[in-house]
């Protein structure tokens, strides 16, 4: 069986400062209590402050000064959600490493659990939700029909995982490794391990804060989470495309049937029907060729995930 001699605890930050305090106790308590029941010997946390404008890492920096378990890492703007995780894997040390969103809407309670599976082999344990009753109906229906689009796209995936993961050091090193830039961690993760054990839990409340989510962003980590891992929408484009050139084929001796054959004088309808498919249809590809041409260009950069501005550690 696995021990754990030093739990890193990765908490991603962007304008947290009223959940901040509360959520470190938390925090706190019950890794204290992990250490009693000898499920670690001791464990670092790992906030991440991702270009906040708020009050957060004068909030962070004053509960550092009383707690030698705490690390900081302060980047230079905000390098979004995935960015934000994936600096915090890289800094951390642990022999077992946990990401945890700061509102801990993603009961810690958890995590005892979870190191259960680690001391059992398992490197790669998901926190899934049991279900999305506290979403409100519209979240609940995209986010669920989301993630049957991506199964259908071929994305493997996980029903109801987030980001609240532990990962063993073997696979953090291997993860920290990847280069790409359009980041869906997620599915980035099953990858690399395809044995994973499940830990259920029902989502909390956000204590204080709101949420920093809002439609654009999600929508963008659903574009990366299609674009990033299957080229299917690009092949149903290409049988789309062959679809509507035989339709316009078929047109075609439609057309001419009708003018060598009857006298009827066809109207504007058969005319513009016809342009407004065609053209509806050639700027939906090109949309979807530039969404994918977009991240080759980011990928081809090479710009860094993240940019450090300071890094707090205990001596």
């Amino acid at each position: 069986m696995r021990n754990i001699k030093l739990l890193s605890i990765v908490i991603p930050c962007h304008n947290e400062q009223e959940a901040l305090p509360q959520t470190h106790k938390r925090l706190t308590d019950i890794l204290g209590e992990l250490i009693a029941n000898k499920k670690c010997a001791d464990y670092e946390l790992v906030y991440v402050d991702n270009g906040s404008t708020d009050k957060t890492l004068k909030v962070l920096e004053g509960i550092f000064e009383s707690d030698r378990h705490m690390n900081i890492i302060s980047l230079r703007r905000d390098f979004g959600y995935q960015g934000s995780i994936s600096a915090g894997l890289f800094h951390s040390k642990g022999d077992a490493v946990i990401t945890i969103d700061a509102d801990l809407q993603d009961p810690p309670e958890k995590i005892g659990e979870m190191i259960s599976f680690y001391e059992q082999e398992y490197d790669l344990v998901l926190g899934i939700r049991k279900n999305r009753s506290a979403d409100s109906f519209l979240k609940r229906f995209f986010s669920e029909n989301y993630y049957r689009l991506l199964k259908l796209l071929g994305v493997e995936v996980v029903y109801n995982h987030g980001d609240f993961r532990l990962m063993a050091r073997s696979l953090v090193n291997e993860f920290n490794e990847l280069s790409e830039r359009n980041r869906f961690i997620r599915a980035m993760i099953l990858k690399l391990e395809s044995r994973h054990a499940h830990v259920y839990y029902d989502r909390q409340p956000r204590k204080a804060g709101r949420s920093k989510f809002n439609i654009g962003s999600l929508f963008s980590l659903s574009l990366d989470g299609i674009t990033s891992f299957s080229y299917v929408p690009l092949r149903l484009a290409a049988f789309l495309g062959l679809f509507m050139c035989a339709a316009a084929l078929a047109g075609i001796f439609w057309v001419l049937y009708i003018k060598f054959s009857t006298n009827v004088i066809p109207g504007w309808a058969s005319t513009m029907l016809p342009i407004l498919a065609f053209s509806g249809f050639q700027l939906l590809v090109l949309g979807l060729i530039g969404e994918y041409i977009g991240r080759l260009y980011i990928e081809v950069k090479q710009r860094p995930l993240f940019s450090v501005r300071k890094k707090y550690e205990q001596k």
